[in-house]
């Protein structure tokens, strides 16, 4: 069996070395940089380290001393209250400043290539190059070529997934992949910021998540020879061709999460028969909710609590004299939903008559080309100063000058 083998017999697993390196790098801070800036490049604290779409020397060197080791330190921090989506269900979040978003992201750069190696193929939540509509396509695949082994479907998710794992089992899976005590201590200060668990809101805290479950995909696939086995984060599904043996594998798979990794499965597990067509032409069965859609055998649809919410945003656009880009792109991404399903009837009743979508794609295509046009302008503005100070000596270096940039560009800073 695969763990027996890789705990039972002590089989050395691949460890990694040198990783403070790659993390403190200017490469990788100047990445880390530009990437947790998307979106707050208007933002006055994210000014201080990007001018003009540039990371500027003295943002970068700031960013450096910050993360480095024996200098990085949490921030104090006030969790907060959110009531997500419709349902309005309760979590709490923490959300970190903008130079320790900074430090997450080049934590998770330097471990993205470790934590892909093992990575399972069927893993879906916040993955580079997957996602819920890339699932979406593995499971109707499986349910319209496989149908006996689609028969039954067992789906589950982890109680208190992020607030329950242990930092103890955490950082020893860690100490045992990684050997470079510097690099180690950063994520063990990041990990700190909760007695217990991962917070919500943290980039790193999805990455860990994700890389944490990877012993149990294994586990499910190799040991359990899930037929057709898919992970949403940490939410699960498991198709069949027997209901008994979905329920034996819930409970060595609950086994295992105690055991192992410190967790339990929720008490709302199911086990049901998939939907199916009868001789008759009827269906039976019950559908499979799961990553916002519903899955039937020969049709999909998107979840009911996204319908809603994508036909209240088209109202409120519908109502808007002058609707904000926001808006749009979040219309936009509802389109997306739609369009991958068998949502055409819903989208010309309850989207179509409100919402203009060639008009949103030209004001959305216009927004973009100034923004691009206006960095571009500065870019060529600093670059254009840097050199003139190098030719005539005189002036001063603009890309360490913010203050200068802010004074060119005053609307920058809201």
């Amino acid at each position: 069996m695969w763990w027996a083998l890789k705990v039972g017999k002590g089989i050395k697993m691949k460890s990694y070395n040198h990783l403070y390196e790659k993390y403190i790098s200017d490469e990788n801070v100047e990445w880390s940089i530009l990437n947790s800036s998307k979106g707050k490049r208007k933002r006055g604290v994210v000014q201080r380290y990007i001018c003009g779409g540039v990371v500027t020397e003295k943002g970068r060197e700031k960013a450096k001393k910050y993360a480095a080791y024996g200098t990085f330190r949490n921030y104090k921090h006030t969790p907060m209250e959110i009531y997500d989506g419709i349902t309005r269900k309760k979590r709490i979040i923490i959300v970190p400043r903008y130079q320790e978003q900074v430090v997450h992201h080049m934590v998770v750069n330097t471990l993205m290539p470790i934590f892909e190696h093992g990575m399972y193929e069927h893993s879906y939540a916040s993955l580079p190059c997957r996602g819920a509509h890339r699932g979406k396509k593995v499971i109707e695949r499986w349910i319209r070529t496989d149908g006996e082994n689609c028969k039954y479907c067992l789906k589950m998710d982890v109680r208190k997934f992020f607030d329950s794992i242990p930092h103890d089992i955490l950082l020893k899976k860690l100490h045992d992949l990684i050997h470079d005590d510097k690099f180690m201590a950063i994520l063990e200060e990041i990990t700190s910021v909760t007695d217990v668990g991962l917070p919500l809101g943290f980039y790193t805290s999805q990455w860990l998540a994700n890389w944490y479950l990877q012993d149990l995909d294994h586990f499910i696939k190799e040991d359990l020879d899930a037929s057709h086995y898919m992970r949403y984060m940490d939410d699960m599904v498991v198709f069949g061709s027997d209901k008994a043996e979905l329920h034996r594998m819930k409970d060595r798979i609950n086994s295992f999460l105690q055991d192992h990794l410190g967790l339990e499965l929720k008490d709302n597990w199911q086990v049901f028969r998939f939907d199916h067509i009868t001789p008759d032409g009827l269906h039976r069965g019950r559908f499979l909710d799961y990553m916002g859609f519903r899955f039937y055998c020969d049709r999909t649809t998107i979840r009911k609590t996204i319908m809603l919410k994508a036909t209240r945003k088209a109202k409120r656009l519908h109502r808007k004299e002058k609707p904000t880009i926001y808006d749009m792109r979040q219309m936009m991404a509802y389109l997306g939903w739609l369009d991958c399903t068998d949502s055409y009837g819903m989208y010309c009743i309850w989207i179509k008559p409100f919402v203009n979508f060639q008009k949103c794609k030209r004001r959305m295509s216009k927004y973009d080309k100034r923004i691009a046009q206006e960095e571009r302008g500065m870019k060529n503005g600093l670059e254009n100063s840097a050199e003139h100070t190098k030719t005539t000596g005189k002036g001063h270096n603009v890309i360490q000058d913010r203050e200068l940039c802010q004074a060119e560009h005053p609307h920058g800073s809201g």
